[in-house]
């Protein structure tokens, strides 16, 4: 994770999630319904997987870019393509 950009989204992202799963050990404490933690667990797991969709994503665009100049064009082209794999595999 080379940029200072992304690994600051990343770490914020995470941090995030620290929060919600601490809330969801606070609901189990308190004996919250297990519908409501559940819901709670569904919506982590699918910020986890945006937040590896968003590392595959950087990671993919950085590997592609390497250190070759490239046109505005090809780059848009490149991070369109990028975007629809990560679309197809979700």
């Amino acid at each position: 994770m080379p940029t200072q950009a992304t690994k600051s989204k990343v770490l914020s992202r995470l941090k995030n999630i620290k929060g919600h799963i601490a809330g969801i050990e606070r609901m189990v404490e308190e004996g919250e319904s297990c519908s409501n933690i559940l819901i709670q667990l569904s919506a982590i797991r699918s910020s986890i997987e945006k937040v590896g969709i968003f590392i595959l994503e950087k990671n993919a665009l950085e590997c592609l870019a390497g250190n070759t100049e490239q046109t505005p064009e090809d780059k848009q082209k490149m991070e369109k393509a990028v975007k629809q794999i990560i679309t197809f595999l979700k």
